[in-house]
């Protein structure tokens, strides 16, 4: 199954988007995070898949050069205060360490990481020991929901059977230990 799939397979992760409004400034139109209180120039945001909240709802677009969003063959021009969002783009080496987990563990480990309060997209770094071909190490995952921070330590062994194991700490001392999965 593709991680694309996997993904899909997956409830909705919580911060999942990077969300805000647009204006029409200086000929150009501006992205304002609504979180983090900073502005983009909004082509520079939208190279892939842009959402735009209109008729109470979330449309899926594509950003088009005139300032418009493509939206099922229709063309819909945006407006000052349209409010849009953007998938938010995983770590490389964090991807590439959730593609390399069996499909088993995958979904394990999303369960265990929604039931902590974490979500997928909550990573800030990823220390992928697989990415240098190492069949056996520790992989360190930092997380961080805006409540609490926690590093994930992921025992690996790779070979004839894949042997996954995980810890998380958090930064209030709090450790949780996901058991054998694989």
């Amino acid at each position: 199954m593709s991680f694309e799939q996997r993904m899909a397979r997956i409830p909705e992760q919580k911060r999942a988007y990077i969300q805000g409004e647009i204006e029409y400034v200086n000929d150009e139109w501006v992205f304002f995070d609504e979180e983090n209180e900073e502005a983009a120039l909004l082509e520079e945001m939208a190279e892939g898949e842009i959402e735009i909240f209109r008729f109470g709802q979330w449309l899926v677009g594509h950003w088009q050069e005139n300032g418009a969003i493509l939206l099922e063959g229709s063309v819909v021009p945006l407006s000052n205060g349209d409010i849009v969002r953007f998938r938010k783009q995983l770590p490389f080496a964090y991807r590439c360490w959730l593609e390399t987990l069996p499909e088993k563990t995958f979904f394990r480990f999303v369960e265990w990481l929604n039931g902590l309060g974490f979500s997928l997209y909550d990573c800030l770094y990823c220390y992928n020991g697989l990415l240098f071909e190492k069949s056996t190490g520790v992989n360190f995952i930092i997380y961080d929901n805006t409540e609490l921070i926690g590093n994930v330590q992921h025992y690996y062994e790779r070979g004839a059977t894949n042997k996954d194991r995980f810890e998380m700490t958090f930064h209030t001392g709090n450790r949780f230990i996901c058991a054998q999965i694989g």
